[in-house]
């Protein structure tokens, strides 16, 4: 078992995922190395925010991952209408931006992780096994820019 394998989240099924993001490029590297993983499974993907909606409610993925800018909307958006319509998926922002301001944006609209693209992969797969368990998760890159600042899920 290698150390990416090893974080991994320790639960029983295969953890099914949506790609949100309006960069091509992303959702196709995204799904490269979330495909390599036997208990990960990515179900679909989409650039734009009416399919993303769509998408959820027929697929019900455990796991969305989005970007900050999405067609038809942005992320904070959309992450807030899928935690009103589908409120047991977790959200994953998977972005660029590092701008403390963004980062509220997320957290606010009900993003349980948030995490850039900068980051190593284990990080995505950090965020992953901590969101199934129940938990938050901030990239470790944004520490120092968020510092005195409260980021955390309450429910």
């Amino acid at each position: 078992m290698t150390p990416t394998e090893a974080v991994l989240p320790k639960v029983a099924g295969t953890i099914r995922l949506l790609l949100v993001d309006i960069h091509a490029i992303s959702r196709a590297s995204s799904r490269l190395l979330l495909d390599a993983f036997p208990s990960l499974s990515v179900v679909g993907e989409t650039s734009d925010y009416h399919e993303a909606l769509s998408m959820v409610s027929v697929l019900q993925p455990d796991v969305v991952f989005i970007g900050m800018r999405i067609q038809g909307s942005t992320g904070p958006e959309a992450a807030r209408e899928i935690r009103r319509t589908q409120p047991n998926t977790k959200v994953i922002f998977l972005t660029l931006f590092d701008d403390p301001e963004y980062v509220r944006a997320a957290i606010d609209a009900g993003a349980h992780a948030y995490v850039l693209k900068q980051e190593p992969a284990a990080q995505v797969l950090q965020a992953i096994d901590r969101v199934m368990r129940g938990e938050t998760y901030l990239s470790p890159g944004l520490k120092q820019k968020t510092e005195g600042s409260v980021y955390v899920r309450t429910d």
